[in-house]
């Protein structure tokens, strides 16, 4: 262990917390020994912190105390079961943003930490976390990190999104990742002249971990590749991706250059992250700080492996708790053990947002995973020729596509792309492909292959 690692991890990051009154070390001890309880003692547990967040929100939280007055929610009913908690009604996006003010507990005297969500689907909205929160969810983090063999104070690389907003902030940010031994590029700014300039600080810093966008990484991968930098030197124990769905194409070539696994992690700026992968390729849920219900169109569980609209309640944020939220993901939990042994719950990989789905006027719908395996199809024919795509459905049957050419035959990799989009989903369509020198990000950073123009209304 250098030095500089020595001291993030022992003296540094312990001094932050003491700082901030939080104790995500203690909380991720707690962490570690859990994960090996059985899926009944983990459930039994979760259960229980289901129940303190309800029974306290019913009575301190305006927002809820109204909801459940309204429902004839039983207030004596401390020990209520899943049937009593199901008829709680569920909470949206919309409903954080209009009424945020009735969502917090005025009870709370802690320090409070303020967040927003990107507004990728339209509506930012403004977040507030206590110091509960907080420690659970860095602790969290960190013990799906140390399944990977990663600490704090690992040397550790972030190729992410979110610009700061003065020089002062830039130069505090600059300083805490130097403490924390972290690098941070921007995923905004990478032209072939910045892959290098990343290439060269990577390589000299020689990371544990590199986490961030997929869609910055991949870039960042096809240029080591193409210039046969030989990335596989730097023995990076891990690739971390999140924010968005990492594509089969993105995960072959990334896990090739770097030689070493890639590992989702899944969660929303609401309550963080909360599902990581593990190196044996299952998503683990943190159940000690979540719970999770799939549930189909009439609000039902669904069984094992069928997929289902995802709600979440969190289970480690009194100040603004959120039961039965929303978040507009859909996915699938998974009886069963993972052979890593630990009992934390399974779900499938395969999460896909409302909005990233595929409608056409007949009525058909489609996940847009499709457009991936489409590229894949379109790699394997031409090797190499299309870097990046983004399919935007301007209406049911009108689709936009933007290519990003790469080597060799551009122009017939767009014809054999199109047809195998006319070939899936069938109807008469209107495809319309456009070359581009770049795809344009959103402003949060993230890049998505997939955009559904059509009115959510109708979907």
């Amino acid at each position: 262990m250098s030095l500089r690692e020595s001291f993030s991890r022992n003296i540094y990051w312990p001094l932050v917390q003491k700082i901030k009154g939080e104790y995500a070390a203690s909380a991720l001890n707690e962490l570690f020994e859990s994960q090996w309880k059985t899926q009944d003692e983990l459930l039994s547990r979760q259960w229980k912190l289901v129940r303190h967040t309800v029974n306290k929100a019913a009575r301190e939280v305006p927002y809820y105390q109204q909801t459940f007055k309204r429902i004839g929610w039983d207030f004596d009913n401390r020990n209520f079961s899943y049937d009593d908690f199901s008829i709680i009604p569920k909470v949206k996006k919309e409903d954080l943003r209009d009424r945020l003010p009735e969502f917090l507990n005025p009870n709370y005297k802690g320090r409070v930490t303020t967040g927003t969500t990107s507004g990728s689907t339209g509506h930012s909205l403004r977040l507030l976390y206590d110091t509960v929160h907080e420690s659970y969810s860095e602790a969290g983090r960190w013990r799906a990190k140390d399944w990977w063999g990663i600490r704090p104070g690992s040397p550790h690389i972030s190729i992410w999104g979110r610009p700061f907003a003065s020089y002062k902030d830039r130069m505090s940010q600059k300083a805490k990742s130097y403490m924390m031994n972290t690098q941070l590029f921007s995923a905004f700014d990478l032209n072939e002249e910045s892959l290098e300039n990343i290439w060269r600080k990577i390589f000299r810093f020689r990371p544990n971990i590199i986490y961030g966008y997929p869609s910055a990484i991949f870039p960042l991968s096809v240029y080591l590749k193409e210039t046969k930098k030989g990335a596989q030197r730097l023995l990076v124990k891990v690739i971390m991706t999140t924010a968005e769905s990492i594509t089969a194409q993105q995960r072959e070539l990334i896990e090739d250059v770097f030689g070493c696994k890639t590992a989702n992690e899944y969660g929303c700026s609401e309550t963080g992250g909360f599902v990581y992968e593990c190196p044996h390729g299952s998503w683990h849920i943190s159940s000690e700080l979540t719970f999770m219900e799939f549930l189909d169109h009439e609000g039902n569980p669904v069984t094992s492996g069928q997929t289902g609209e995802i709600f979440l309640t969190h289970l480690r944020n009194d100040y603004m708790p959120l039961i039965r939220y929303r978040v507009g993901d859909t996915g699938a939990f998974l009886t069963g053990n993972c052979a890593c042994g630990r009992g934390l719950p399974l779900m499938e990989v395969s999460v896909v947002k409302e909005s990233d789905k595929v409608i056409l006027s007949n009525g058909k719908c489609y996940s847009s995973e499709l457009f991936d395996y489409i590229n894949l199809a379109v790699m394997k024919e031409f090797p190499s020729a299309i870097h990046q795509f983004r399919v935007t459905q301007k209406n049911h049957d009108f689709f936009d596509i933007e290519i990003v050419g790469g080597n060799g035959s551009v122009d017939k990799a767009e014809v054999f792309f199109k047809n195998l989009v006319e070939k899936q989903l069938g109807g008469r369509l209107n495809i319309n492909i456009s070359r581009v020198s770049q795809i344009q990000r959103e402003p949060s950073g993230k890049l998505r292959y997939f955009i559904s123009e059509v009115d959510t209304i109708q979907r």
